[in-house]
């Protein structure tokens, strides 16, 4: 990857929890330049990389850094670490409060992904908290944690709460106090190209420790998969998001990757764990195995994709894929004909948070909401193709009329 600005290049080279003799010896190099240390830090909060940057400047062998940059830093880095460990205090009492309710939760990225890639809460920067429960128990979370001072956001009615939990993935609540706890039945929208059950996880548990309390967690196998999804649904914008897949890889060393590999296959996620293990293994040099590597190299799709990212993944304001991009995109990645076929149909079919918001219905009707939702995207994106249509006859028109 060639990345034109030193600022950009010291970000990849502190991407990771441990410095390695080559990038550290980079960045040493890196550092000795004139560097914009306004951008820089900019860039290190939108990739949500501070706490690592800090981490990495101050360590022993780091070139001296100008007081009033290392303040800026220190202080920034020293927010998150207070936000994280304020988090992770309460991420442990609504853990605790809804086990001894009768809800099993599951805590995943946040906290216990700080802990279980980089060993350190303070590491990572998060913020907010998420929970996996079973669907069945949401109704019961809910007034659960409104006991506790959560107000759910945004306020739904009964009917909007339904249709939630039939096309959505989770609920989000606000405690006021700067705590947002996310809870998630799913860890997909129904309206995404990909649908999978998480039931299997949920039997393959792994124990974190945090506080002195031991929490169940994703296993490795299972999060590594997880962190490869989310990623690619956010086009991969963020350095971070790809840190977190390479520092997961370094930190446990005990992954069952034929595992893995076939949660992927049965999922008809292999092409977008794939572009995940291809990206911290390209950028961030993760220890990833070298069949894996080579399998990741093999498709031509994937590489393409990688490329793009890498090619992005410094773009200031670069916009996301639309709803057509987004759609042939989620196409290619899908190597089985049946999943290309429900991506497409769950795409255009599958409400999504609009339609149930503008339109309450009882939950006898919502059916309903399957019609509604294709009739609002050809009203929307067929006037706009007429509209297009129209400004290129106009031009065309123009043309002619001034080059006769």
């Amino acid at each position: 990857m060639s990345v034109a600005r030193s600022e950009d290049q010291v970000l990849l080279c502190i991407a990771r929890r441990r410095l390695d003799p080559e990038p550290a010896e980079r960045l040493r190099e890196l550092l000795q330049k004139t560097l914009d240390w306004d951008y820089l830090l900019a860039m290190a909060e939108r990739h949500c990389l501070i706490p690592l940057l800090h981490f990495h400047l101050t360590a022993p062998a780091a070139s001296p850094i100008s007081p009033d940059v290392m303040s800026r830093l220190q202080d920034a880095s020293y927010e998150n670490t207070r936000s994280s460990l304020s988090l992770t205090g309460e991420l442990i009492k609504v853990f605790e409060f809804l086990g001894a309710n009768g809800i099993r939760a599951i805590p995943f990225k946040g906290p216990t992904l700080a802990m279980r890639a980089y060993g350190d809460v303070g590491l990572r920067q998060f913020g907010d908290l998420d929970v996996l429960v079973p669907k069945r128990d949401v109704p019961q979370v809910k007034r659960l944690l409104v006991r506790r001072g959560f107000s759910p956001t945004p306020a739904l009615n009964s009917a909007q709460q339904a249709a939630l939990l039939k096309f959505d993935c989770a609920y989000n609540f606000d405690n006021g106090q700067g705590v947002v706890l996310d809870v998630h039945w799913s860890l997909v929208e129904r309206h995404s190209s990909f649908a999978f059950d998480p039931g299997p996880f949920w039997d393959r548990l792994e124990t974190v420790t945090m506080g002195g309390k031991e929490l169940l967690t994703l296993s490795t196998e299972d999060l590594l998969l997880v962190l490869c999804l989310h990623g690619f649904t956010h086009v991969w914008e963020r350095l971070g998001w790809i840190c977190d897949v390479a520092s997961l890889i370094d930190q446990q060393n005990n992954i069952d990757w034929r595992r893995v590999l076939e949660t992927a296959n049965k999922l008809g996620l292999r092409r977008i764990l794939m572009l995940g293990l291809l990206l911290a293994g390209d950028l961030l040099d993760a220890s990833i195995p070298a069949e894996m590597r080579q399998a990741a190299g093999a498709e031509a799709v994937v590489k393409r994709l990688a490329h793009q990212v890498q090619e992005n993944l410094f773009v200031e304001r670069r916009p996301l894929p639309g709803l057509f991009e987004g759609a042939i995109l989620n196409l290619r990645m899908r190597e089985r004909k049946r999943d290309r076929i429900g991506s497409c149909l769950r795409l255009i079919l599958t409400p999504r948070s609009y339609d149930w918001m503008s339109l309450s219905l009882p939950e006898s009707l919502f059916f309903l909401y399957y019609l509604l939702r294709p009739v609002r995207l050809a009203r929307k994106y067929g006037l706009q193709l007429m509209w297009d249509s129209e400004d290129r006859r106009a031009s065309t028109a123009g043309d002619g009329l001034s080059h006769p």
